[in-house]
Protein backbone atom coordinates (compact mmCIF):
# COMPACT_ATOMS: atom_id res chain seq x y z
CA UNK A 1 0.00 0.00 0.00
CA UNK A 2 1.03 3.53 -0.80
CA UNK A 3 1.64 4.94 2.33
CA UNK A 4 1.86 8.72 1.64
CA UNK A 5 -1.41 8.06 0.33
CA UNK A 6 -2.83 6.41 3.34
CA UNK A 7 -1.67 9.31 5.47
CA UNK A 8 -3.23 12.16 2.99
CA UNK A 9 -6.69 9.98 3.18
CA UNK A 10 -6.25 10.11 7.03
CA UNK A 11 -5.73 14.23 6.91
CA UNK A 12 -8.35 14.00 4.45
CA UNK A 13 -10.52 12.26 7.55
CA UNK A 14 -9.28 14.54 10.34
CA UNK A 15 -7.89 11.26 12.05
CA UNK A 16 -4.29 11.23 13.24
CA UNK A 17 -1.95 8.75 11.55
CA UNK A 18 -0.94 6.95 14.90
CA UNK A 19 -4.46 7.08 15.44
CA UNK A 20 -5.70 5.20 12.19
CA UNK A 21 -6.93 2.33 14.48
CA UNK A 22 -9.97 4.40 15.35
CA UNK A 23 -11.13 3.39 11.30
CA UNK A 24 -12.44 0.39 13.16
CA UNK A 25 -15.22 2.07 14.28
CA UNK A 26 -16.20 3.90 11.39
CA UNK A 27 -18.74 0.77 10.60
CA UNK A 28 -20.29 0.97 13.81
CA UNK A 29 -20.93 4.97 13.75
CA UNK A 30 -22.19 4.33 10.02
CA UNK A 31 -24.66 1.53 11.13
CA UNK A 32 -25.57 3.42 14.35
CA UNK A 33 -26.57 6.42 12.20
CA UNK A 34 -28.65 4.81 10.26
CA UNK A 35 -32.00 5.60 11.14
CA UNK A 36 -30.80 9.10 11.38
CA UNK A 37 -30.25 9.18 14.64
CA UNK A 38 -27.51 8.56 17.91
CA UNK A 39 -29.28 7.56 21.03
CA UNK A 40 -27.43 6.98 24.19
CA UNK A 41 -27.69 3.56 24.45
CA UNK A 42 -25.47 3.11 20.92
CA UNK A 43 -23.81 5.59 22.44
CA UNK A 44 -22.51 3.89 25.07
CA UNK A 45 -22.50 0.59 23.65
CA UNK A 46 -19.56 1.88 20.74
CA UNK A 47 -17.64 3.81 23.97
CA UNK A 48 -17.78 0.63 26.09
CA UNK A 49 -16.03 -1.31 22.72
CA UNK A 50 -13.56 1.04 22.05
CA UNK A 51 -12.54 1.00 25.53
CA UNK A 52 -12.71 -2.82 25.52
CA UNK A 53 -10.79 -2.92 22.45
CA UNK A 54 -8.73 -0.45 21.48
CA UNK A 55 -6.45 1.73 23.11
CA UNK A 56 -7.15 5.14 21.65
CA UNK A 57 -5.50 8.68 22.61
CA UNK A 58 -7.23 11.63 23.20
CA UNK A 59 -6.93 12.38 19.60
CA UNK A 60 -8.42 8.93 18.72
CA UNK A 61 -11.20 10.00 20.77
CA UNK A 62 -11.83 12.98 19.92
CA UNK A 63 -12.56 11.45 16.65
CA UNK A 64 -14.77 9.35 17.81
CA UNK A 65 -16.81 11.99 19.75
CA UNK A 66 -17.08 13.88 16.73
CA UNK A 67 -18.59 10.81 14.84
CA UNK A 68 -21.22 10.46 17.75
CA UNK A 69 -22.29 14.22 17.80
CA UNK A 70 -21.81 14.63 14.05
CA UNK A 71 -23.40 12.33 11.40
CA UNK A 72 -20.31 11.87 9.12
CA UNK A 73 -21.45 12.41 5.28
CA UNK A 74 -21.77 9.35 2.75
CA UNK A 75 -18.24 10.83 1.15
CA UNK A 76 -16.78 10.39 4.60
CA UNK A 77 -18.07 6.80 5.16
CA UNK A 78 -17.11 5.76 1.83
CA UNK A 79 -13.85 7.15 1.79
CA UNK A 80 -12.97 5.30 5.61
CA UNK A 81 -14.46 1.87 4.75
CA UNK A 82 -11.99 1.79 1.50
CA UNK A 83 -9.26 3.01 3.57
CA UNK A 84 -9.83 -0.08 6.58
CA UNK A 85 -9.91 -2.31 3.62
CA UNK A 86 -6.68 -0.69 2.35
CA UNK A 87 -5.01 -1.09 5.35
CA UNK A 88 -6.57 -5.12 6.02
CA UNK A 89 -5.13 -5.83 2.60
CA UNK A 90 -1.93 -3.76 3.43
CA UNK A 91 1.85 -5.61 3.71
CA UNK A 92 3.31 -2.16 5.44
CA UNK A 93 3.25 -1.45 9.01
CA UNK A 94 0.20 0.75 8.78
CA UNK A 95 -2.01 -1.97 8.85
CA UNK A 96 -5.38 -3.56 9.97
CA UNK A 97 -5.71 -7.53 10.14
CA UNK A 98 -8.73 -8.52 7.55
CA UNK A 99 -9.81 -11.29 10.29
CA UNK A 100 -10.68 -8.55 12.40
CA UNK A 101 -13.80 -7.17 9.69
CA UNK A 102 -16.11 -9.66 9.73
CA UNK A 103 -16.21 -8.77 13.73
CA UNK A 104 -16.76 -5.16 12.81
CA UNK A 105 -19.66 -6.28 11.21
CA UNK A 106 -21.64 -8.13 13.47
CA UNK A 107 -20.58 -6.20 16.68
CA UNK A 108 -22.24 -2.91 14.14
CA UNK A 109 -25.44 -5.54 13.65
CA UNK A 110 -25.59 -6.23 17.58
CA UNK A 111 -25.56 -1.94 18.10
CA UNK A 112 -28.03 -2.18 15.47
CA UNK A 113 -30.40 -4.44 17.15
CA UNK A 114 -29.83 -4.32 20.60
CA UNK A 115 -30.95 -0.64 21.21
CA UNK A 116 -33.96 0.54 23.43
CA UNK A 117 -36.70 0.92 20.95
CA UNK A 118 -35.15 -1.95 19.12
CA UNK A 119 -36.95 -4.31 21.68
CA UNK A 120 -40.05 -2.73 21.31
CA UNK A 121 -39.99 -3.21 17.19
CA UNK A 122 -41.39 -6.45 15.24
CA UNK A 123 -38.50 -6.40 13.15
CA UNK A 124 -35.15 -4.71 15.36
CA UNK A 125 -32.66 -3.49 12.46
CA UNK A 126 -34.78 -0.95 10.04
CA UNK A 127 -34.58 -1.08 6.26
CA UNK A 128 -31.90 1.88 6.16
CA UNK A 129 -29.91 -0.37 9.14
CA UNK A 130 -29.77 -3.30 6.73
CA UNK A 131 -28.49 -1.24 4.01
CA UNK A 132 -25.86 0.35 6.14
CA UNK A 133 -25.15 -3.55 7.02
CA UNK A 134 -25.04 -4.65 3.31
CA UNK A 135 -23.07 -1.48 2.51
CA UNK A 136 -20.23 -1.94 5.35
CA UNK A 137 -20.00 -5.72 4.24
CA UNK A 138 -19.12 -4.90 0.20
CA UNK A 139 -16.86 -2.06 1.02
CA UNK A 140 -15.24 -4.53 3.53
CA UNK A 141 -14.94 -7.06 0.88
CA UNK A 142 -16.94 -9.75 3.79
CA UNK A 143 -19.72 -12.04 3.54
CA UNK A 144 -22.79 -10.49 5.17
CA UNK A 145 -25.18 -13.11 5.14
CA UNK A 146 -28.27 -12.21 6.58
CA UNK A 147 -28.63 -10.62 9.73
CA UNK A 148 -30.05 -12.76 12.85
CA UNK A 149 -33.12 -10.34 12.61
CA UNK A 150 -33.84 -10.86 8.91
CA UNK A 151 -33.38 -14.99 9.31
CA UNK A 152 -35.81 -14.90 12.79
CA UNK A 153 -38.33 -12.65 10.78
CA UNK A 154 -38.48 -15.15 7.86
CA UNK A 155 -39.00 -18.63 10.24
CA UNK A 156 -42.42 -16.53 11.46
Amino acid sequence: MEHDRMKRSLGHLGIPVADYRVLKLLPLIYVAWADGKMDLVKRERIHAFAAQEYDLSAAGVAVLERWLTQRPGPEYISEGLHDIFLLATAEDDMEIDFSELPGLLTYAERIADNTGTALNRERAASACTERALEEVARELHIDHGESWATLLNELQ
